[in-house]
């Protein structure tokens, strides 16, 4: 497991183009978004950092999609399907998923459509969270491998952290 810092870190170095102004606002909320990822492995210790922060990054660039409000993608109840809820509220829905499906994929799967068995839609957006995940992890693992010149230069906010 990662830890926050090194999560947002790696999330700025694998993606340096992002859409809209999603990059940016991921520097601004840089501070917000890490005390999530704290609070959410405090709740949730066996939850792995990369995932919880793939799944959000996927979803709504971890709050920073025009309209989201710093929400995470995960709906508010069952009843309202389309009304984004808190970051917190994503990590308890990923959490349970996990408890429901065995698997972090099936999680994300779930997470995504509700359902821990493939569909057409989970299956591809499962893999794509875990390999996120994966890289995630990878990056901050072999984080002298970091071009920090470049990452600075990028982000220099990141520079405090490596």
């Amino acid at each position: 497991m990662i830890s926050p810092v090194e999560a947002v870190t790696a999330i700025l170095a694998l993606f340096p183009h992002m859409s809209g102004n999603n990059r940016q606002c991921i520097i601004e909320h840089r501070t917000q978004i890490e005390q999530v990822l704290v609070e959410a492995q405090r709740q949730y210790p066996e939850m792995p950092t990369e995932v919880l922060t793939a799944v959000g990054f996927m979803e709504t660039h971890l709050g920073c999609d025009q309209g989201e409000g710093g929400n995470w993608g995960a709906p508010i109840s069952a009843t309202r399907r389309h009304v984004a809820g808190t970051p917190m509220q994503a990590a308890a829905i990923l959490w349970h998923s996990y408890e429901v499906c065995g698997t972090w994929e099936g999680a994300a799967r779930r997470f995504r459509t509700g359902l821990c068995r493939n569909t057409m839609v989970g299956l591809p957006y499962s893999r794509r969270a875990i390999s996120v995940a994966n890289r995630l992890r990878s990056l901050a693992q072999n984080s002298h491998n970091i071009n920090t010149t470049r990452l600075c230069n990028i982000a220099p906010t990141t520079c405090r952290t490596m």
